[in-house]
């Protein structure tokens, strides 16, 4: 009897690929319908996100996503409302960063004020992005003041969020491009990366 080869069924069966199967398998800390609040906040009306000129500018110098074509603006599009929407999700309250750090919400406020921490507005709150503190300190990132006084003010969360975590090419350790977020860490010098922050605002 012929044994025919039995090839493997690479079509999707309905729901697998879905937004709810993935939200089912990875269990992050944003539902379904945060996802989908976040998609009508950012793409309503003009079916693009919400970046201004110069937003998109600095976005697509820093974050690692371009949108050259058609179909690759679509999904730098989706790419940037996921990373809204994580962004927000990982965020910290005033409350929790004073807790965090053994300080009064007063005190982070007045960090914020002062340019020593990051944060953004979102629905009537301040939101302190995770990424501006240590994995293994839980303190802001070293020279993290410096460097914000650089950036634009004005910029868009995605933005500032984009240049701290994307590798940059002057940023090596052991051969391997790295973030300014983890150069910081690491111990390394602040001027090299506030000298890159001045050249990406400078075309701001």
């Amino acid at each position: 009897m012929d044994v025919k080869e039995i090839k493997p069924n690479n079509k999707r069966m309905p729901g697998e690929g879905s937004v709810s199967a993935w939200i089912a398998a990875r269990e992050p800390a944003f539902t379904e319908a945060d996802l989908t609040d976040a998609l009508d906040d950012q793409l309503r009306g003009s079916g693009t996100v919400s970046l201004s000129v110069r937003d998109r500018s600095f976005w697509d110098a820093n974050s690692g996503v371009t949108a050259e074509n058609e179909g690759a603006a679509a999904a730098a599009a989706a790419a940037n409302v996921v990373s809204v929407l994580v962004s927000d999700a990982s965020a910290l309250t005033a409350e929790e960063v004073g807790q965090q750090l053994n300080l009064s919400s007063s005190t982070i406020r007045h960090y914020k004020t002062a340019g020593r921490l990051y944060s953004y507005e979102r629905q009537g709150k301040l939101n302190f992005p995770a990424w501006q503190f240590s994995v293994s300190t839980g303190r802001a990132i070293p020279s993290l003041a410096a460097v914000l006084a650089v950036l634009p003010r004005d910029a868009h969360p995605q933005t500032i969020a984009g240049f701290f975590q994307t590798p940059q090419p002057d940023l090596v350790i052991d051969g391997q491009a790295t973030s300014a977020k983890q150069w910081l860490e690491s111990g390394g010098d602040a001027e090299p990366v506030v000298s890159i922050a001045n050249d990406v605002s400078s075309g701001f």
